[in-house]
């Protein structure tokens, strides 16, 4: 396996080059949208979220707090 390298910054922040199918793709803008995101940030948000740290994404769908039963 090779070893890592960092790559160049871009002020504080790394370039991600990649594939994706078209369906992700269109998944992914429609999510951006939905979120008020750039594609950065939601992917940012997908790899903190899969490796089990806070990110952007959770807690965004609570909605209005829950309305007491009388």
């Amino acid at each position: 396996m090779e070893e890592y390298r960092p790559p160049k910054l871009i002020g504080k922040k790394a370039p991600l080059n990649c594939l994706v199918l078209p369906y992700q793709h269109h998944t992914a803008w429609k999510a951006t949208q939905r979120y008020n995101m750039s594609f950065g940030e939601y992917v940012g948000a997908l790899i903190d979220r899969a490796e089990g740290r806070p990110n952007k994404l959770d807690g965004m769908q609570q909605g209005a707090l829950p309305i007491e039963k009388s």
